[in-house]
C-alpha cells in the first residue's frame, strides 16, 4: 500500500516537472508577431497542405522550429500549431544575423563556384533578383542558391537590403513617423510604390525599414505586403515574382473559344478566363492574400489596389465599359501595353490585344492590382 502510495506521488511529481518544463520552453521560446492581414496557418511546410487556420494580424505566435522558409508555430491564443511562411511573421526583439540580403543590380551577373573571375561558372542571375548573403570574401559575396547550392557573385554587382519582409507603398508622400502615432515626428517621406521592409507591428501601424536603412513608423493601411512564395525573386517590375509568369501561362490558352458562360478550360467568356487562370494556377497567392476573387468582371474591379494606367505590371487586372457606361470586359495586362483576354468580338477567342487599340482606348475604365 505504501509502495502504491510513493508510485503515485512519483508520477504526479514527474508529470507536474513536464507540465512545468514545457510552460518554461514555451516561454523561452522566440516569439514573432503575424504582419499579414491573413496570416493562414498549415498543416505542413508547402503552399499545397491544408489550411488549420487564418490568423488575424498582430497576433503574437511562438516559433518551435525552422524548415527551410517555414516555421513551425504555436499560438496560445488560439490553441493551434502549425507552419506559417516565413513573409507573413516578425520576430519579436528581433537580433541582427549574419545572414544578409542582396538585390543583383547589373542586367546579368555570373555566379561561380568560388571567389575568383576564372572558376566555373554554376549559372547567372538577372538585375532585381533577391539573394541571400552568407559571408564576404575579400570584394566576392558568399550567396546560397534557391536550390541550396552555395556559390559566389561579385560584391560590384549587389544592392545590400533589410533582412525583414517586404511591402510596397500604395499611396505617395506617406509621412515616415518616429513612432507609432499620428503625432510622431517626421523622419522621411515615402512615395508610392516605394519598396520598404517590414521589421514589427503595433497597433495598426508598421515599424519599417527603407532601402536606404532608414527606420520609422507608417500605418498599415499604406503598405501592401510583398508575399515571396520564390526565393530568390525578381522584383523589377512586379509585387512578387509569383505573377511574372502569367504571360506565359496564358498564352497557352490563345485561340481558345469564347462562350458566354465559360469557365475554361476549352472555352471562356471574359471574366471566366480571369478567374480560371487566377484560380488555377495562382491559387496560393490569392491565399495568402486574403483575395476571393469574384466570377463577374465588374465585381471583380472591386478587389485589390487600383493602379493607373501608366503604372500597369503584369499581372494587373484591366476593365473596360460598355455602351451603358459600366465595366462588362476584363483581360490581364501582360506587358509592353498588351492585355489578353477572351474576346466576343469578330475572333470570339482568347487573344492579345492594345490598350492604344480605338476600341479599348477609348472604353479602359480602371485596373487592379491583385
Amino acid at each position: 500500500m505504501i509502495n502504491l502510495r510513493k508510485m503515485k506521488l512519483k508520477i504526479l511529481f514527474i508529470l507536474v516537472f513536464m507540465l512545468l518544463t514545457t510552460n518554461i520552453s514555451l516561454a523561452q521560446s522566440q516569439q514573432a508577431t503575424v504582419i499579414a492581414s491573413s496570416g493562414i496557418v498549415r498543416e505542413s511546410n508547402n503552399f499545397q497542405s491544408d489550411i488549420i487556420k487564418s490568423l488575424s494580424r498582430g497576433t503574437t505566435v511562438s516559433i518551435i522550429e525552422e524548415k527551410q522558409d517555414w516555421y513551425l508555430v504555436q499560438s496560445k491564443e488560439d490553441v493551434i500549431e502549425g507552419w506559417m511562411y516565413k513573409d507573413i511573421i516578425v520576430f519579436n526583439n528581433h537580433k541582427q544575423s549574419s545572414i544578409k540580403k542582396g538585390i543583383i543590380t547589373a542586367r546579368v551577373i555570373n555566379v561561380r563556384a568560388a571567389a575568383t573571375t576564372q572558376s566555373e561558372r554554376i549559372t547567372q542571375l538577372t538585375n532585381g533578383t533577391e539573394i541571400t548573403i552568407l559571408d564576404t570574401v575579400n570584394e566576392w559575396y558568399h550567396i546560397q542558391l534557391n536550390t541550396g547550392v552555395k556559390a559566389y557573385v561579385h560584391s560590384d554587382y549587389v544592392k545590400i537590403v533589410p533582412t525583414y519582409p517586404v511591402g510596397r507603398i500604395l499611396k505617395g508622400n506617406v509621412n515616415l513617423l518616429d513612432k507609432p502615432s499620428s503625432d510622431g515626428q517626421k523622419v522621411g517621406t515615402l512615395k508610392e510604390n516605394n519598396t520598404i521592409y517590414i521589421k514589427g507591428y503595433e497597433n495598426e501601424w508598421y515599424n519599417v525599414v527603407t532601402e536606404n536603412f532608414l527606420e520609422g513608423w507608417v500605418p498599415s493601411e499604406f503598405i501592401e505586403l510583398q508575399i515571396n512564395i520564390t526565393n530568390p525573386v525578381n522584383r523589377s517590375g512586379s509585387r512578387t515574382h509569383t505573377l511574372s509568369d502569367i504571360k506565359s501561362i496564358s498564352e497557352k490558352y490563345l485561340g481558345k473559344r469564347y462562350v458566354y458562360g465559360g469557365n475554361g478550360p476549352n472555352n471562356f467568356d471574359c471574366s471566366g478566363f480571369v478567374s480560371y487562370i487566377l484560380n488555377t494556377y495562382y491559387k496560393d497567392y490569392l491565399q495568402e492574400k486574403g483575395i476571393n476573387l469574384p466570377r463577374v468582371s465588374r465585381q471583380q474591379a472591386t478587389v485589390g489596389t487600383v493602379v493607373k494606367r501608366d503604372q500597369l505590371r503584369v499581372g494587373d487586372l484591366v476593365f473596360f465599359n460598355g455602351s451603358r457606361g459600366t465595366i462588362n470586359h476584363v483581360g490581364i495586362y501582360i506587358g509592353n501595353n498588351e492585355f489578353i483576354h477572351a474576346s466576343s468580338g469578330g475572333n470570339m477567342a482568347v487573344i492579345t490585344s492594345s490598350l492604344n487599340a480605338e476600341n479599348y482606348r477609348r472604353r479602359y475604365a480602371t485596373a487592379v492590382r491583385l
